[in-house]
């Protein structure tokens, strides 16, 4: 039943997303042709070099709502879930989890093929291949073992900083559909509520860390890192990074369930 519910989300968002990321690519293409017409030329009138940054600039601000379409309509679909659409897709016999796990991935997905989307309408604007150079360190190689280690772990990082994106919107959507009538605003509240728990929380914890770091003595798990290898110390902090992250989207995820199982409040 997730295959089918996967399915379908991705066809509804395909229904949106598409045509409009199709729109400013074809947009995209045509600017870069300009671009590249006119990055020949010498002495070009004033006219045409402000019509052509002008036609940039607007390509670049398609880009974006692109990028923010993309986060709306995603978004959107598990709003809706809290509404009439709720009636129909929660009457069906599948556990909560499942609806919160397909619009989950499917938003995920999207933005991963957002950002290579976004690299390759920048490559077409300034007529170049983006070329990404990693460096992690004085005689680190990339395909060393220690080298795939960070990546895995930066890549992976990236994915949980994405969920928990998702996951905040999903329960502050859950949030403020418990106030009915008002959910909408109750919803826009409750993420800005939550984000700034959220660094308040992130700020106590940097304290915290800074002064076990100044105060770090023998035996300290701190001081297990600094005594080995200086490259794969950033491979275990990267680590702790990571389970923070999941362990904080596990707790957006927990809440945002127990809300929509429990709590449910359609309207």
């Amino acid at each position: 039943m997730l295959t089918k519910l996967l399915k379908y989300e991705w066809k509804t968002t395909a229904r949106v997303l598409l045509p409009v990321g199709g729109g400013v690519l074809a947009f995209t293409i045509v600017t870069g042709l300009a671009n590249a017409v006119l990055g020949s030329q010498q002495d070009l009138p004033g006219l045409i070099e402000f019509l052509q940054a002008a036609i940039n600039f607007i390509d670049v601000l398609a880009l974006v709502f692109v990028l923010g379409a993309c986060v709306f309509v995603n978004v959107q679909r598990f709003y809706k879930l809290l509404g009439e659409q709720g009636y129909l897709m929660l009457s069906l016999p599948v556990p909560t989890w499942k609806h919160i796990t397909a619009k989950l991935i499917s938003a995920c997905a999207w933005s991963v093929v957002g950002v290579a989307y976004l690299m390759l309408c920048a490559a077409i604007l300034d007529n170049s291949f983006v070329n990404i150079t990693v460096s992690l360190g004085d005689g680190v190689e990339l395909l060393s073992p220690t080298g795939m280690a960070a990546t895995v772990m930066a890549i992976l990082i990236l994915l949980a900083l994405l969920a928990g994106t998702y996951l905040e919107f999903y329960l502050a959507c859950a949030i403020g559909g418990q106030f009915g009538q008002q959910r909408l605003l109750a919803s826009i509240i409750a993420y800005f509520v939550l984000g700034f728990v959220e660094q308040i929380i992130s700020v106590v914890l940097v304290v915290i860390m800074a002064l076990t770091a100044v105060q770090v003595h023998a035996g300290s798990w701190l001081q297990v890192i600094y005594n080995v290898d200086s490259f794969w110390a950033t491979v275990y902090l990267l680590a702790i990074v990571l389970v923070v992250f999941v362990l904080v989207d596990a707790v957006k995820w927990a809440v945002t369930q127990w809300l929509m199982t429990r709590r449910l409040n359609l309207v």
